[in-house]
């Protein structure tokens, strides 16, 4: 194999594909890329067995061939090559051997056969998904997801796909992201899945800013043709829970309050909480809001007051801090409405003003007063 590319080209095909090298397995392999020459194509293919990805760039090609290489090194040295030609080779030695400027530099490889295939795809079939509605759905659902592995369900987001409505659905037991789309229109059978949050934050790298998003569905697998690559993903086996029913009917204490002064206030107030905990407190009054925090084994505490509109009973209630500015920056209305229980009940977060047929709700759980 030998081919010459300019050095933005290839790191670029290497950005596309590394996210698939796993950060540890027990299967060298693994942690190579393949490199796959015929005539001026190359293509690159990483996978942990779960999720690969594929690309193809345009280089200048003298003899076709193939050879895997491991991931990091590969990447590492093309990424310090900036701004050169670059030229490539291998034979028999198994080596690659890399050439740019005044420096060569040669990387060990393993043989292309010994790379895994690309699985199988059967039994398909395709939704297409607005590139901008794609990505809205990923970024305000992926990072609710779980990641204890012994709840895999929870590992990754559920869809509902159906005729008039798609529903997007991640949760790790402490918070939960549901939105319903209604703009969303779909032929054949209502299908349900769970996608690996992994897979997702690939696909949402990979768009570009306009266009539609193809995406085939297999018995245990989807296939999904991004504009530079091609994702193949594992679906997540079992059954996710029954969400709507932890999704409270009856909280009528309601607070809307600027979303901006909420999440500075809550920085300031997270630096004297606990720092296992995390815990602040929100007491509710009317007119107004009031922060709190305290570590009393530090004997550090802070506490400010923001202006906001509540209806409702007074409450003292305890969260995360963390949880709450993660579902703050999610809301894109200038400010935000929290519907609120008692200080042991979920409360729900939403924007004060929903898009267009979209229905978009967060859960987020109290902490237990101290």
């Amino acid at each position: 194999m030998r081919f010459s590319v300019s050095q933005s080209d290839f790191i670029e095909a290497l950005n596309r594909v590394t996210p698939a090298v796993p950060s540890k397995s027990t299967l060298p392999i693994l942690s190579n890329i393949l490199m796959q020459l015929e005539g001026n194509r190359l293509r690159m293919v990483a996978t942990d067995l779960e999720i690969s990805v594929l690309t193809e760039i345009e280089v200048t090609g003298t003899k076709d061939g193939g050879l895997s290489v491991p991931a990091k090194k590969i990447t590492d040295i093309v990424r310090e090559l900036e701004g050169l030609e670059i030229t490539c080779s291998s034979g028999e030695s198994l080596h690659l051997q890399i050439e740019a400027g005044e420096g060569s530099y040669q990387v060990p490889g393993i043989a292309e056969q010994d790379f895994p295939a690309l699985p199988e795809f059967e039994g398909a079939s395709t939704v297409s998904l607005p590139v901008e509605k794609l990505s809205s759905l990923i970024q305000r659902t992926s990072f609710a997801v779980s990641r204890d592995e012994l709840r895999p369900a929870l590992t990754g987001v559920f869809f509902q796909i159906r005729p008039n409505e798609i529903r997007c659905v991640a949760t790790d037991g402490h918070r939960l992201v549901r939105i319903i789309d209604q703009s969303f229109h779909s032929e054949g059978e209502p299908r349900e899945l769970i996608i690996p949050a992994k897979a997702l934050d690939m696909i949402r790298r990979n768009l570009k800013e306009d266009g539609d998003v193809e995406i085939a569905i297999g018995t245990n697998q989807i296939l999904v043709k991004l504009p530079d690559a091609t994702l193949y993903s594992r679906l997540i086996e079992g059954r996710y829970p029954h969400y709507e029913s932890v999704i409270p009917q009856e909280n009528h204490n309601r607070l809307v309050v600027a979303r901006d002064t909420l999440i500075q206030a809550v920085k300031r107030a997270q630096i004297f909480a606990n720092p296992i905990s995390r815990q602040i407190v929100f007491t509710l009054k009317p007119e107004k809001l009031e922060i709190s925090a305290e570590d009393v084994e530090l004997g550090s505490k802070g506490r400010e007051t923001v202006a906001a509109s509540y209806t409702g009973e007074e409450e003292s209630i305890g969260y995360n801090a963390g949880y709450v500015l993660d579902l703050l920056r999610q809301v894109e209305t200038d400010d935000v409405q929290f519907d609120l229980g008692g200080p042991t009940q979920a409360g729900i977060v939403r924007p004060t003003e929903q898009k267009e047929g979209e229905d978009f709700l967060m859960l987020i759980m109290p902490v237990r007063l101290a």
